[in-house]
C-alpha cells in the first residue's frame, strides 16, 4: 500500500460515531485516531482504505472528497 491522504469526515458523521461509543472507548479515541493516521493507506476511486493491522481494513468512501454518512465507513474485521 502507498500513502493516500485521508479524506475529511463531515462533523455530523464524527458526532454520531463518537456518541455511539462507550465511555471506555471514548477515552481511547484520540490515540486511535493518531494510530490510524500513521497506518498504510491506498485510494481506489472514491474510497480510501486504511490497513489497521494485518487482518483488518477500514474503508472510507468519500464521494466528492468527503465522508458524508456513517454508512460510508466500513470495517473489514471479524466484528463487522
Amino acid at each position: 500500500m502507498t500513502a493516500a491522504p485521508l479524506p475529511p469526515v463531515a462533523p455530523e458523521v464524527t458526532a454520531t460515531l463518537v456518541e455511539d461509543l462507550s465511555p471506555r472507548l471514548r477515552k481511547r479515541l484520540d490515540a486511535a485516531v493518531t494510530k490510524l493516521g500513521s497506518r498504510p493507506t491506498h485510494r481506489d476511486g472514491e474510497t480510501v482504505t486504511i490497513a489497521v493491522d494485518d487482518d483488518t481494513e477500514l474503508r472510507l468512501h468519500a464521494p466528492g472528497g468527503v465522508v458524508a454518512t456513517v454508512d460510508a465507513i466500513t470495517c473489514g474485521c471479524l466484528l463487522a
